[in-house]
């Protein structure tokens, strides 16, 4: 997510003998620190279309991609991908972010593919992501007795993702104050040591995502998630305020334009909405922030 050669799973050895070993493709190793493996076309051009906020695209990728899963259905990577595609919302939802009007009503049903991709992957990192969402859904709809074992195991692989997929829930329950609690509890996770509640050490946090010095991928910036930095800060500063906290809300809505993705942000209009006080944060708008997963995957909108 963060060195290009480990996107494209190039390495000075690549090919550099007749029976050099093919890489692995993505959701077989260890990723939680950096992306690896090699992306087939198609899993490419998926990424390539949720970046662009290109709609069409990822809906051709996926057709793509479905087919790919049936010629060979042991692809946990693609079978992830098909899935998680059913949980980003139209990028019409993003622009109404950013425009500050209301965004239309976007849901999920459960998708295809979550379940078969657990028993392909292996990279802790997809084996957390996947879980986590299959078993919030399953919670959702009331099989604790699934949801519940799973989620915890979810948590095992990928304390980040599942983290951030237990605040949506907060906030989909209408409980911004365990939102706070829990948002925090990843951020304490991805700082390596507790953050000052008041705000004081919000510039120093940002300076480590643009170095990419936090514990895990998923608390910064990358390529798969250009405006991850700035989108989970937001979701803080969001929090804190509707906490009753605006001095911390403020320096994080200070903070988070030292963020080196903050320039090309589509939601950058939103947080001077927020920095001039014409729209105060408030918990559905903040829900769908954080529900929204082109807040931090998208990069441009078209």
């Amino acid at each position: 997510m963060i060195v290009v050669a480990t996107l494209t799973g190039c390495s000075s050895s690549d090919g550099a003998s007749p029976d050099a070993a093919p890489s692995l493709r993505p959701g077989v190793e260890d990723s939680n620190l950096v992306y690896k493996g090699t992306p087939s076309a198609n899993e490419s051009a998926f990424w390539v279309a949720v970046r662009n906020a290109d709609d069409t695209g990822r809906a051709t990728a996926v057709d793509r991609l479905t087919a790919d899963i049936a010629a060979d259905p042991s692809n946990g990577y693609s079978q992830f991908l098909v899935g998680a595609s059913h949980f980003m919302a139209p990028n019409t939802v993003l622009r109404a972010l950013a425009d500050g009007t209301p965004p239309p009503a976007f849901s999920v049903d459960m998708p295809p593919y979550l379940r078969e991709a657990l028993s392909n992957l292996t990279d802790p990192f997809y084996l957390g992501f996947d879980g986590g969402l299959l078993a919030s859904l399953e919670l959702a709809a009331g099989n604790v007795a699934d949801g519940g074992p799973r989620f915890a195991t979810a948590v095992a692989n990928n304390r980040v993702a599942t983290a951030f997929i237990t605040v949506i829930g907060d906030l989909q329950m209408r409980d911004p104050a365990k939102g706070l609690a829990d948002m925090y509890a990843m951020l304490d996770y991805c700082n390596g040591a507790p953050l000052d509640r008041n705000g004081g050490d919000a510039a120093a946090y940002v300076t480590k995502a643009n170095a990419g010095a936090l514990a895990q991928r998923e608390c910064y910036s990358g390529y798969h998630a250009p405006h991850g930095t700035t989108g989970e800060l937001l979701i803080l500063a969001d929090l804190l305020a509707l906490d009753g906290n605006a001095a911390a809300s403020r320096v994080y809505y200070d903070a988070l334009q030292a963020a080196t993705d903050y320039p090309t942000w589509a939601l950058k209009p939103l947080v001077e909405r927020r920095r001039s006080g014409a729209q105060a944060a408030d918990v559905a708008t903040v829900g769908a922030i954080s529900n929204t997963c082109a807040t931090c995957h998208t990069n441009t909108l078209p």
